[in-house]
């Protein structure tokens, strides 16, 4: 393994802010198949990935809220009761979720059901591909924000991304560039993990 991957491992760390600068598609690509890796076989991934930028944002929003359609927020808005109005705070909330940094990735889960391996162990596969993703972008001079939200209505948001049966969103990852009044301290200088190794 090269010094310069376990550097890049090591070093690797969350952001708090992102900003709305994002990585051009051909260079999006390029991470996401380097992390898909060469097809050695006929069988394909256990996940897959759809992308949202900061113009789908409201569209993300109003599925997360239940909603078939972006909202009219400039005009006046009608006297609204009961789930309705529960309805509008969910969008008006996800919204901002929604707008982080500058593209959002929606890491999807897909269960072969032809194949001997349990679920369990095909979602957990699918899992290990976000600190890939959060490695391989960090190594491109971006940051990453992982975040797992529950929708208003499950079937909305299903629909929203067109997922078969078989299919589930297991989370976010949310990709720009790290506000600088907000950037952590680097990870060389913090001290490593605490770690515990058992030899037997």
């Amino acid at each position: 393994m090269s010094a310069t991957l376990l550097r890049v491992l090591a070093q690797r760390r969350p952001a708090s802010v992102l900003t709305q600068e994002a990585p051009k598609r051909p260079e999006l690509e390029t991470v996401l198949r380097a992390v898909a890796g060469a097809r050695f076989d006929e069988s394909l991934p256990s996940w897959r990935v759809a992308v949202t930028n900061r113009q789908a944002a409201s569209d993300l929003a109003a599925a997360m809220a239940g909603l078939t359609s972006v909202p009219n927020m400039d005009g006046p808005i009608p006297r609204l009761k009961g789930k309705k109005i529960r309805r509008l705070a969910a969008y008006r909330g996800s919204l901002q979720w929604a707008s982080t940094g500058g593209v959002g990735l929606a890491i999807i889960f897909r269960f072969n059901p032809e194949s001997e391996t349990p679920k369990k162990v095909q979602r957990f596969d699918a899992y290990s591909i976000r600190g890939l993703l959060e490695a391989a972008f960090y190594a491109q001079g971006w940051a990453t924000i992982w975040s797992r939200r529950s929708p208003s209505d499950d079937q909305v948001l299903r629909e929203f991304y067109r997922l078969s049966d078989n299919e589930e969103i297991l989370g976010w990852l949310f990709v720009g560039r790290p506000a600088h009044n907000s950037v952590p301290d680097r990870a060389i200088n913090l001290p490593p993990q605490d770690l515990e190794i058992t030899y037997i």
